[in-house]
């Protein structure tokens, strides 16, 4: 008879194959910063929507949105309260099936409308709509408050300001020029040139693409009460802290210790993102 060999392989490893796998999705944590200031009273205004249902924030997106009232106009309050509500009505009905640049750009007109209507030119806001959805960050803003991406060890400001340093800049650009020395000794160059509450909202910055978010990105909203205190290094120190909760800490102890005569009222939005 003949001998057969056999080998027995008790501890081979073995191919699985998950037809079905389990989906990876970022997560998002948020806080929030407000102070008075020096002023009399508080104009700023915010509000976070979905930032504790993780399944809304799924399904219909996170929005955080920032307004600051113009404390130079009439009821800079009134402005930005009826600026956040009006944007966070449309939000609930937004359809992120279809194109959400465009439907950002239509809340602010939207807003612009009811600020317009309620005080007559009278009064305005600042805005800033961010919605994060489907790994992506969407955004539109109109006036001076500031939107800062910060990744890995670098700060990158995503928003336009619309104001007249802007202005006289990108006038240079169009002539040929790249010398901004007319935009920094412009008697007017924090002057507004577009917010909300005008007759007609023509100019509006937005995000025409999704910008794809990473593991350990922070995205931050605030109003130039924050924005135009602190600079690149103190933000980038205050968003490096472990917690959105921290980080806001950490900004209002740096505006504090700025000790402004004049400090404006300050929010800020932060949001963390990660796996």
């Amino acid at each position: 008879m003949k001998k057969t060999n056999s080998t027995t392989l008790l501890n081979a490893p073995r191919a699985y194959t998950f037809e079905n796998p389990i989906p990876h999705y970022l997560s998002y944590r948020g806080a929030q910063l407000q102070q008075i200031g020096t002023r009399s009273y508080q104009e700023d205004s915010f509000a976070f929507v979905n930032i504790s249902d993780v399944t809304l924030m799924r399904t219909r997106g996170l929005l955080a949105v920032v307004a600051d009232g113009m404390g130079g106009m009439k009821d800079g309050k009134v402005a930005s309260e009826a600026a956040i509500s009006r944007i966070k009505a449309e939000f609930e009905k937004m359809d992120v099936s279809a194109d959400i640049p465009t439907q950002l750009q239509n809340y602010m007109v939207m807003a612009n409308d009811e600020i317009f209507g309620t005080l007559n030119a009278q009064g305005g806001s600042t805005g800033i709509i961010c919605v994060f959805y489907n790994e992506s960050l969407y955004y539109s803003s109109v006036g001076d408050s500031y939107l800062i991406l910060k990744r890995g060890d670098s700060i990158y400001h995503l928003n336009r300001k619309q104001n007249m340093f802007t202005r006289v800049c990108l006038q240079q650009i169009r002539e040929g020029s790249v010398d901004c020395t007319p935009a920094k000794t412009h008697p007017e160059k924090a002057a507004l040139t577009c917010f909300l509450g005008m007759r007609e909202l023509r100019d509006i910055d937005c995000t025409l693409r999704p910008i794809p978010l990473m593991d350990g990105d922070v995205i931050l909203l605030c109003s130039d009460g924050v924005g135009g205190v602190l600079d690149e290094a103190q933000l980038k120190e205050c968003l490096s802290a472990p917690t959105p909760e921290q980080m806001c800490r950490m900004m209002h102890e740096g505006v504090e210790a700025a000790g402004r005569r004049f400090q404006d009222n300050y929010t800020a939005l932060v949001v963390q993102c990660e796996y």
